[in-house]
């Protein structure tokens, strides 16, 4: 054998690695998990919902905030009731927020805020939300 012959042999052998490589690799590669569904007919909606909150700053006062973000690819309509105590008096509230779906982006997350007398203490919060 010449030592081009060995060559061509050594690069196929080392073309044929890499592309046994690749395809391994391709393997064990994750698999995409399909986009969750909304339930028409629930109103939790835990796998399509993801929910932050806590007290924010609203000009002078001090205001309990509640962030959705739709994970989903219907729209949500979804009321919200909370309930604050804390040292200086207790403050109730509820609205309505529409979250578009996740494709949508930004308006995909909405924010709902109701007045509090202080920041900290206990929040109690609920949601309501349903296929709109």
């Amino acid at each position: 054998m010449t030592r081009q012959e060995a060559a061509r042999v050594v690069l196929g052998a080392l073309i044929l690695s890499g592309c046994l490589a690749l395809a391994a690799r391709a393997e064990d590669a994750p698999k995409a998990e399909p986009a969750p569904v909304a339930e028409p007919g629930t109103t939790a909606q835990s796998d399509c919902l993801t929910q932050n909150s806590g007290w924010t700053r609203e000009g002078r006062g001090i205001g309990f905030t509640i962030e959705l973000t739709n994970k989903c690819e219907q729209r949500l309509r979804c009321r919200m009731f909370a309930y604050v105590t804390s040292a200086k008096g207790a403050a109730l509230g509820r609205g309505t927020l529409v979250l578009a779906p996740a494709a949508k982006g930004g308006a995909a997350t909405k924010h709902w805020s109701m007045p509090v007398k202080m920041s900290g203490g206990s929040a109690q919060s609920a949601r309501e939300c349903r296929v709109f």
